[in-house]
């Protein structure tokens, strides 16, 4: 098995020579403000520094939701997105309408339920009088409903004294393995107070373990926390921005303690840290740093190249180079390949009201590719150029069709009142042309949303590389799954795990435009090369899919799902699938090993660009899957290429795009 330490070298050297990408230049894309049409109502910000987004896809649907905290007196919002290109608010429904002056939030699994948690903390910047600072922490039980367990896990009884109590707050939070027992930890930032650490025990209950451990260096002002295995060793750091001080690598030293190595790796600006984003924008196969900051004479936005060799950890910063140094009062960022053109791009929202910076707009910034690679400013050109005084900010596919949205939240500042803004990404004619894969990576565990890990895929010559987290931008979080945007690509060559646990997965010649979900069950133990098996956990509205071994049996409204070793029976209203070993029986045609059945015209069009869904279940190791129907080709000629995944059971959704 290669190491992680080697496996980076190896993609290093193959791309060696500069960034290059499967793309098609001059990309352009167009983001629409759709916040109405799609459902989204009136919001209210926290008093103080911004309010955060959080998002997951909480009822494993295949759609993502947003859960948005609220300011004092108004109740948290949590929107349920119902796959159609709609959301419904459904916070009081489900048991986590609170109206406590929240700020940000985070969507982790903390007791390895396989059901996502949400934590949620307030606190009182600029409250006066009776306030709280808690922290809420609402388990996932059956059916989407939600309990309050912040006494049971140890957090209600959290109450930290600060020397500015209503000057103090929270910043963005994140989760990770900190101590590698498959329990899921959390960092909280922590503008003029002291950073926080809890330990999840494993029994439901949590430990705060903050003090003596490296984080604590009070008066400082830190704003957001995001985690990663900087340095390959096997253990998640943690990375914080810090307003007007150094910002901090907190290496993790295997005991429950941090180092900071922020200024020997060159990545502790002292200058005014906000918002952060973590990726590979240079294809080069390792993790570099983005941080917003205020632009002005004594600092601007912070680009953090990776040159790091294996454990030796060394960043060169580069934004100035780049392009990317000047957005004025920089808050929330975002890597995203908007384009699908296979470059990372990035988004940075900005504000403040100080009259300086008072009609600051937000900025886009396409990635031109080159050695340097460097970015070009295309905010008007894509309609990225609000002037809103906005905090958070994030990319998703809300409508899953290929293509990265923008949520963004907004402060009330003069007329203009505080807003929650969904941006569709609607591509141009050579945007339009581009393909996409979505990778979900899902560990067989504790950790199943797979929080730290890696995922690669292959084009040709060209890596690309997406890091799975829990916590980014500013007061924000991304939904756990990889967006890599291929070009002209029709097919992935090749897609590598690497799993939290330091095990990895391969998986191989993966046809484009599905979101695909990716299990464990099969790790490589060989030397490069090997075969890994997909899992059939992808269900959406009215569908289901299970498997044998690995898998497990679960029901939802409406629907049921059972399955013994290799094969599947699912029902669906007015509909049913039988499978053996090696075949299926369902709506598509096909020979030996594909299915049988039937389109009518209502699946083909299946609703307001809903994904077509392909169960198939043992797809042997090397085995060509290509079922095929004259009827089809209109969808595009991708419905199916090729699919060679390995085995086990296989649920892909092969999107469909006008």
């Amino acid at each position: 098995m290669w190491t992680k330490q080697l496996l980076s070298l190896l993609i290093v050297a193959a791309t060696i020579g500069g960034a290059v990408a499967p793309r098609s230049a001059g990309a352009q894309v167009q983001f629409v403000e759709v916040s109405g049409d799609a459902g989204i109502g009136d919001y209210t910000m926290h008093r103080g520094e911004g309010g955060g987004i959080a998002a997951a896809d909480f009822d494993d649907d295949g759609d993502i939701d947003l859960f948005i905290p609220n300011g004092l007196q108004a109740p948290d919002q949590f929107y349920r997105n119902l796959g159609n290109g709609r959301f419904e608010e459904i916070a009081a429904q489900v048991g986590v309408a609170s109206s406590g002056p929240g700020r940000r939030a985070l969507w982790f699994d903390y007791d390895g339920d396989q059901l996502l948690d949400l934590l949620v903390a307030d606190d009182c910047q600029h409250v006066q009088g009776s306030c709280s600072i808690t922290l809420r922490l609402f388990k996932q039980v059956s059916e989407g409903q939600f309990v309050d367990k912040a006494e049971e896990s140890n957090l209600s009884a959290f109450i930290r004294t600060h020397d500015h109590p209503s000057d103090s707050f929270f910043g963005g939070m994140a989760a990770g393995d900190l101590n590698n027992d498959g329990y899921l930890d959390f960092a909280i930032a922590v503008w003029r107070g002291e950073s926080l650490l809890f330990l999840n025990n494993g029994d439901g209950t949590f430990s705060d373990i903050s003090r003596n451990r490296g984080l604590e260096r009070r008066g400082d002002k830190t704003y957001q926390n995001m985690m990663y295995d900087f340095n390959l060793d096997g253990w998640m750091d943690i990375y914080t921005s810090c307003d007007n001080c150094p910002n901090l690598l907190l290496i993790n030293q295997m005991d429950n303690t941090f180092v900071d190595v922020a200024p020997e790796v060159g990545v502790d600006n002292p200058w005014a840290g906000m918002g952060t984003a973590l990726g590979d924008y240079d294809n080069d196969g390792d993790i570099d740093i983005y941080v917003t900051n205020i632009s002005r004479e004594s600092g601007h936005n912070v680009l953090f190249r990776n040159d790091s060799s294996g454990q030796t950890l060394h960043f060169a910063e580069v934004a100035e180079e780049s392009g990317v140094e000047d957005t004025g009062w920089g808050w929330g960022c975002s890597f995203l390949d908007a384009n699908n053109d296979g470059l990372l791009d990035l988004a940075v929202t900005n504000g403040s009201g100080i009259l300086r910076w008072l009609n600051d707009p937000s900025r886009f910034f396409l990635n031109q590719g080159g050695d340097p690679v460097t970015f070009s400013d295309v905010s008007d050109a894509v309609g990225f150029n609000d002037t809103f005084v906005a905090y958070a900010l994030i990319a998703l596919d809300y409508d899953r069709d290929g293509y990265l949205d923008l949520v963004q939240t907004t402060k009330r500042t003069g007329e203009d009142p505080s807003q929650l803004r969904l941006l569709k990404n609607h591509p141009g004619p050579e945007a339009g042309n581009n393909n996409f894969l979505v990778v979900k990576p899902r560990m067989n565990g504790l950790n199943h949303w797979a929080i730290g890990a890696v995922v690669r895929v292959r084009v040709g010559e060209v890596t690309l590389t997406r890091l799975i987290t829990a916590g980014t931008s500013f007061l924000g979080q991304e939904p756990a799954e990889a967006h890599f945007g291929l070009g002209t690509a029709t097919e992935v060559d090749q897609v590598v795990i690497e799993w939290p646990d330091g095990t990895e997965s391969v998986f191989a010649d993966i046809a484009a435009n599905q979101v695909v979900i990716l299990d464990n069950s099969s790790v490589n133990a060989g030397e490069g090369e090997g075969e890994g098996e997909t899992s059939g956990e992808g269900e959406r509205e009215g569908e289901s899919a299970e498997g044998g071994e690995g898998d497990g049996e679960g029901e939802r409204e409406g629907e049921s799902a059972e399955g013994g070793e290799g094969d599947g029976e699912s029902e669906r209203e007015g509909e049913s699938a039988e499978g053996e070993e090696g075949d299926s029986e369902s709506e598509l045609e096909g020979g030996e090993g594909d299915s049988e059945g039937e389109v009518g015209e209502e699946e083909r069009q299946n609703g307001n660009n809903r994904p077509l869904t392909c169960s198939a279940s043992s797809l042997a190791a090397g085995t060509e899957h290509t079922p095929f129907l004259e009827e089809t080709r209109a969808l595009r000629d991708f419905l199916i290429p090729r699919t060679s995944i390995g085995s086990g059971l296989a649920s892909i959704y092969y999107e469909h795009r006008p």
